[in-house]
């Protein structure tokens, strides 16, 4: 999570947002709201978290209904996510413009020494859709 605040961070008073998004898709890893609340004070967020209990399937909520329903615009393989902390840029005016997967970090990551915020696919990829009028 430390990425995506640092992105929330880096980006403040600029029309971007990180929203998350606990669910159980995924080996039953959602929340309840309690522990959504949890884990938002235990790591300082200050974005956003809401506790779903589907983003995929036929009982994905209706924000991941119209998601999966987009073309995919890559770079992960696919629109679903297929595990935790997939990464989805959504322009100003409501249009998906890149997926990523989990393992693509959201700024500098922390395994890769080659890898600053700058650089980042992510970082880069907001910048651009920051920069249009």
């Amino acid at each position: 999570m430390a990425g995506l605040q640092v992105l929330e961070e880096s980006f403040a008073g600029q029309p971007f947002h990180v929203l998350g998004f606990y669910e159980n898709n995924f080996g039953a890893q959602g929340g309840t709201p309690g522990q959504v609340d949890m884990c938002t004070s235990m790591y300082a967020v200050t974005f956003p978290q809401f506790a779903m209990d589907d983003v995929i399937g036929p009982t994905a909520q209706p924000a991941w209904q119209w998601l999966l329903a987009q073309p995919n615009p890559g770079p992960a393989p696919t629109i679903a996510p297929d595990w935790n902390f997939n990464k989805y840029l959504i322009s100003k005016d409501g249009k998906l413009i890149n997926h990523w997967s989990s393992p693509e970090y959201p700024g500098k990551d922390p395994l890769n020494p080659a890898s600053t915020f700058d650089n980042s696919p992510i970082v880069i990829a907001i910048r651009a859709e920051l920069a249009k009028p």
